[in-house]
């Protein structure tokens, strides 16, 4: 049996990470901050953020939202502690109603859940992963940019709308991703991605940017949903972040970014290189 990376797409957004918000005009208010002339400026401050990111823990509330069935809306709150070290290791582990765990580092990523009625375990190779980026829109290789921590380079596109720097990512002549960043702070706000067809697929909301222990500032809240062809969120899921504190290197134990074992869960699929999963042995 296999699960195509769309389903996965879902319940990798359901582990790491109200209506929709959006960056306009209005919203931004009276232009105050003209942003940055051109896309070297914007892309060259973007790198200096990335570099100067701390590891960090903090406790996460994470509310995940789903439709059932029948069409109506169901939450589930899942609280646990989050540990980010840059550039790549990420670990959450939530334990309310079973274990959600997911974690990365340096090669391989891992989501597993008993939760409910669950009792898988998901895994793969962030080489793997970086070869799907069409059908994989949150990828694991690049999961730092649910913490607002983007790659932007030169070829992108740069416009502006009110107080906000709009970034667009184009392949192939077609827009893939969009980033609108705060003209004000040069803080990124919202992360959109599209599909082939240019339609919004995953949104990822990031607000109230809090200053934590030893000059640490991240989004303390983290909204990412997931839409489909009609422009409908199926599911969401909303982190707020507080007590974010340094997490000092002789804190960072290995075993915690170290993928773990089986321990006895029933299914485990593994990442293919059809950008599928597929049940594997270990």
């Amino acid at each position: 049996m296999k699960y195509k990376v769309g389903f996965f797409l879902l319940v990798l957004a359901l582990a790491f990470l109200s209506g929709c918000f959006q960056p306009t005009a209005e919203t931004a208010g009276e232009l105050i901050c003209p942003g940055k002339p051109t896309i070297g400026e914007a892309a060259g401050l973007l790198a200096l953020q990335k570099q100067n990111v701390q590891p960090f823990t903090a406790a996460a509330e994470c509310t995940i939202t789903w439709r059932q069935e029948n069409g109506k809306p169901k939450s589930e709150n899942v609280p646990g502690p989050l540990i980010f070290i840059p550039p790549d290791k990420i670990y959450f582990k939530g334990d309310k109603f079973g274990e959600v765990r997911f974690g990365t580092n340096e090669s391989e990523f891992w989501l597993r859940s008993n939760a409910g009625d669950m009792d898988t375990y998901w895994w793969g190779t962030k080489a793997q992963a970086a070869q799907c980026a069409e059908t994989m829109l949150l990828n694991p290789a690049d999961i730092a940019e649910a913490l607002g921590i983007v790659n932007v380079t030169p070829d992108w596109k740069l416009s502006h709308r009110g107080n906000y720097d709009i970034l667009d990512r184009i392949e192939d002549g077609k827009k893939v991703a969009r980033v609108y960043i705060n003209a004000c702070d040069y803080r990124i706000e919202q992360i959109e991605y599209f599909d082939e067809d240019e339609l919004k697929q995953v949104s990822i909301e990031l607000r109230d940017y809090t200053p934590g222990e030893n000059e640490i500032v991240v989004p303390s809240r983290i909204r990412a949903a997931y839409f489909n062809r009609q422009g409908i969120d199926e599911s969401s899921v909303d982190i707020r972040m507080k007590h974010i504190r340094y997490f000092p290197p002789e804190k960072q134990g290995k075993k915690m970014f170290v993928r773990p074992p089986r321990d006895g869960y029933n299914e485990v699929y593994r990442l293919n290189e059809l950008c599928e999963f597929e049940l594997s042995t270990n």
